[in-house]
């Protein structure tokens, strides 16, 4: 199935290239004859481009579903990091692409949306010329994922138990008498709620918006070393273990909080993609100001949503 929809992904969307090109170089100089009939034109490519696009989003949660089906396969894999160790090469690299593409991709999808509530199609060309530079990615993300499935074998791997929870561990016992795992839980809630807060209060002020979004680079990392230091050693009850894939794994709930975490992060950059593109005539600025105050909401609940979530983790990690 994955390398199926690789397969598909990539050539659909190579077969639009030139005719997304032709109405990107060609709208701005164009007649009102000439752009009636690159409206048309427009009309296949939008469609087959979001017929791509959701390809390679419903393939982020199956690449993950399908490479746990895995672990049972591959000797000494005791989750999915036992399955990256077979390709290292390429599935390291490819877990950042997983959440750094679709934001690109449901970035296009909202831009898309934009211009179906706006009369006149005023975003043809802003659509056409992001789906360009967005190809690349789109084909690289693919070949990805046939590179992977298509060279993946039953190798001995290392286990994660034998790999991230031998390395030093980046955050001492102890930070000024107080706990490292306590000190970094509360500066990961704390930074959280900021931005929650920035983040709603980004959809009333354009003034907080850029302060909300580089705040995103700093919650990141954190984020990650907060799962991987904390949550996974504390609700799995295994104070020595550290493997983020085994808290994905075995807590139900824990695919649900990054999935809103995600959300929450994408949202300050679909945001800015709106903003800077989505907006070209009084009509579409209208419509792209109301789509990004509900994206800066729906970043400030979902982030909100997410708090909530790790605060019942660690109180039942309590008891």
């Amino acid at each position: 199935m994955m390398i199926l929809l690789s397969m598909c992904g990539a050539i659909l969307g190579l077969s639009v290239a030139e005719r997304a090109l032709r109405i990107f170089r060609r709208w701005n100089i164009s007649d009102q004859e000439n752009r009636y009939e690159l409206e048309k034109e427009f009309y296949l490519t939008y469609v087959t481009v979001g017929v791509v696009l959701g390809i390679r989003l419903f393939a982020i949660p199956l690449y993950f579903w399908t490479l746990e089906s895995f672990v049972p396969m591959i000797p000494g894999a005791m989750c999915l990091w036992g399955v990256f160790n077979v390709i290292p090469q390429h599935c390291w690299p490819a877990l950042s692409l997983k959440f750094l593409f679709p934001t690109i991709y449901v970035g296009w999808l909202i831009l898309a949306k934009i211009n179906d509530v706006s009369k006149r199609n005023p975003l043809i060309r802003n659509l056409m010329g992001l789906y360009l530079s967005t190809l690349p990615l789109l084909v690289l993300d693919s070949l990805v994922d046939f590179s992977i499935f298509y060279n993946l074998q039953p190798i001995r791997v290392s286990c994660c138990a034998s790999a991230i929870d031998e390395w030093p561990r980046p955050v001492p016992a102890l930070v000024g008498g107080v706990a490292g795992q306590t000190l970094l839980l509360s500066t990961f809630l704390v930074l959280s709620s900021i931005y929650a807060i920035l983040s709603f209060m980004s959809a009333g002020r354009r003034l907080f918006e850029w302060i909300s979004r580089s705040l995103t680079l700093i919650l990141i990392p954190v984020t990650v070393l907060t799962i991987t230091e904390v949550l996974t050693p504390w609700v799995l009850h295994l104070p020595l273990h550290h493997c983020p894939f085994c808290l994905l794994y075995k807590h139900p709930a824990a695919p649900i909080f990054l999935a809103l975490l995600w959300i929450s992060f994408s949202g300050a950059w679909w945001a800015l993609i709106t903003e800077r593109m989505g907006a070209t005539n009084t009509e579409s600025r209208g419509t792209e100001m109301i789509f990004r105050q509900n994206i800066w909401r729906i970043s400030g609940v979902t982030m909100l949503i997410s708090l909530v979530m790790v605060t019942v983790f660690v109180l039942i990690s309590f008891i």
